[in-house]
């Protein structure tokens, strides 16, 4: 049960409760303008779990059956274990396989997913969670709370990145994760972390997406994050990397629409990788493929005057900053970093290289959620466009003098703007090449250090913390992220503070106060919001776009 009637910025714990966290709540955490919260609701025993899918006005016939072929903005899918997954697009896929405790709907309201029901503590310490009896997993295993233990245990004793979501979890093995019964599971905490709900969600927040213990243990890790088991609405059949991963309908799948269909309605969903702009934009166009995941945003207009094609963008709180490796020189040099980032028009930028469809960054945060962002002139000026500064600061360092020994490594989806910064570091004296490198090459130089400079960023994520965590801790504690080798106590004490802090206004302050030491520091150079924008053939249905940088396809269906 849950009563919410307060005006404060205070969110407590029954408010925080499922099985239904009002809408005034929900505005709160995660502001207004197109995102609006996090409101729990049950777990789909009325078909909303996580889509809020209401019934197409047409036969079940109709609804059933037909495979999507998707193509995916990218050259290959490296890893499909949630826990472990650092790319944005990769996640896109694996909420089509995993379930989590609770999910994301399209206002950004967290529902229940594999949990019908959830209490909170009065100080923030213990999360109780009813499961739902009737879910099972791709390899025909019954779930049951054992398997949330097994999961966030494992994640936490494995190191896996994601895992860094609960460092405030006391140890699974000291009563961290607590079986009650078959469908009842506790967290405890060992102190507050004011984003637990969305760290636990199957998309974005992946540490709580549910793994299946006899398939990882019989597969072992390399093949389980290529094929995983989980329980979600499709299953693994082929995983060709670089070429194509094929998901077919798991038939003993839970979730029901509001009129009792069975879901997912498809048969199955045959996702290409097709890294190529042009390539993915003429295949959308032509009816070779039916969804594209992502629509190169400098081809965006060309798509929109096709009638057979529909688009959908959403902006919410993403970034992409000028990453700059702070262990190697010029670069461990903050004045450096700081004349370089005062060297990017970052107007200019978003008209030129992501053609309008972009916000200006002046600093990590962006316009949404409401709560946390704050006009530009609030905001430290250390980054503020200004050349002739720029040049001024730069002049006679070794990046100024090095005649292009320097690079900006990227892969075709920030070719552009890499391009466009290049040009405007030129106009300062500075000049650098363009480093074109495949996905996977890049991934693996940027995560081992093995780069200049590159543009780079986080997705759409429901909670502020999930943008800036793992990207700005200290690397050696729980900054897995950290692959610009940032060092901050500061920051880092700062983000642990704001973790804690339940109160959104206490806690903006904090968050605040962190953007600005980031902004001051240049841990980026902060460049962009941008828009996620996908597209689809007009006879696909059912696709909502939540604006957390997910593609779930439970709910699509095809018109023959």
């Amino acid at each position: 049960m849950v009563i919410c009637n307060r005006m404060s910025r205070h969110i407590d714990s029954e408010a925080l409760s499922g099985p239904r966290v009002s809408r005034r709540t929900a505005a709160k955490l995660f502001g207004a303008a197109g995102i609006t919260g996090l409101a729990g609701c049950t777990g789909g025993e009325d078909g909303d779990g996580g889509g809020g899918e209401s019934s197409p006005d047409v036969d079940e016939e109709t609804l059933s059956g037909g495979r999507l072929t998707a193509g995916w903005y990218l050259g290959e899918v490296g890893d499909l274990y949630p826990a472990h997954i650092s790319v944005g697009q990769y996640f896109q896929i694996s909420a089509n396989i995993f379930n989590g405790l609770v999910t994301l709907n399209e206002d950004i309201e967290i529902v229940g997913d594999l949990a019908t029901d959830w209490t909170v503590s009065d100080d923030g310490l213990r999360y109780e969670f009813e499961l739902r009896d009737d879910v099972t997993f791709h390899n025909g295993e019954e779930f049951t709370a054992e398997d949330v233990a097994y999961t966030i245990t494992h994640n936490i004793e494995t190191d896996a990145p994601q895992a860094a979501r609960l460092a405030d979890l006391e140890p699974p093995a000291e009563g961290g994760v607590e079986v009650i019964d078959d469908y009842t599971v506790a967290l405890n905490f060992e102190s507050p972390n004011a984003a637990a709900l969305a760290h636990l969600t199957r998309g974005p927040g992946r540490v709580g997406a549910i793994i299946n213990q006899t398939a990882l243990e019989e597969m072992g890790r390399d093949q389980y994050s290529l094929e995983p088991v989980g329980t979600g609405a499709f299953e693994v059949r082929e995983h060709d990397v670089g070429s194509e991963i094929v998901l077919d309908a798991h038939e003993e799948y839970h979730e029901t629409d509001a009129d009792g269909n069975s879901l997912p309605y498809l048969d199955g969903v045959d996702i290409q990788m097709i890294p190529e702009p042009g390539t993915i934009v003429n295949a959308l166009q032509a009816g070779d493929i039916d969804f594209a995941n992502l629509v190169p945003l400098e081809n965006v207009d060309e798509v929109e005057g096709n009638p057979d094609v529909e688009t959908s963008g959403v902006v919410g709180n993403g970034w992409l900053g000028l990453a700059m490796n702070h262990d190697r020189e010029p670069f461990d040099d903050v004045e450096v970093r700081r004349g370089l980032a005062k060297a990017v028009d970052v107007e200019t930028l978003a008209q030129n290289a992501y053609f309008g469809y972009a916000e200006p960054a002046t600093g990590v945060f962006g316009p949404l959620p409401e709560w946390v962002a704050r006009p530009n002139e609030e905001k430290d000026q250390t980054q503020a466009y200004d050349p002739e500064e720029a040049a001024s600061m730069l002049e006679g360092t070794e990046i100024a003098e090095s005649d292009g020994e320097f690079q900006i490594m990227q892969t075709n989806e920030n070719l552009r703007a890499a391009r466009t910064i290049a040009n405007q570091l030129s106009d300062v004296g500075v000049d650098v090449e363009l480093d074109q490198v495949t996905d996977s090459t890049y991934w693996e130089r940027y995560a081992s250090g093995d780069y200049d400079m590159t543009v780079s960023g986080s997705v759409q994520k429901p909670d502020p913390e999930e943008s800036v965590w793992n990207f700005y801790r200290l690397r050696d504690v729980d900054g897995v992220w950290n692959w610009n080798n940032y060092e901050s106590q500061e920051a880092h004490d700062l983000l642990a503070e704001q973790r804690a802090t339940p109160d959104l206004t206490d806690r903006a302050e904090i968050l605040h106060e962190l953007e600005d030491v980031l902004i001051r520091d240049v841990a980026d150079g902060y460049l962009v919001h941008t828009e996620d924008v996908t597209g689809y053939r007009a006879n696909v249905h059912g696709f909502v776009h939540i604006p957390s940088f997910l593609r779930n396809f439970h709910g699509v269906w095809i018109e023959e």
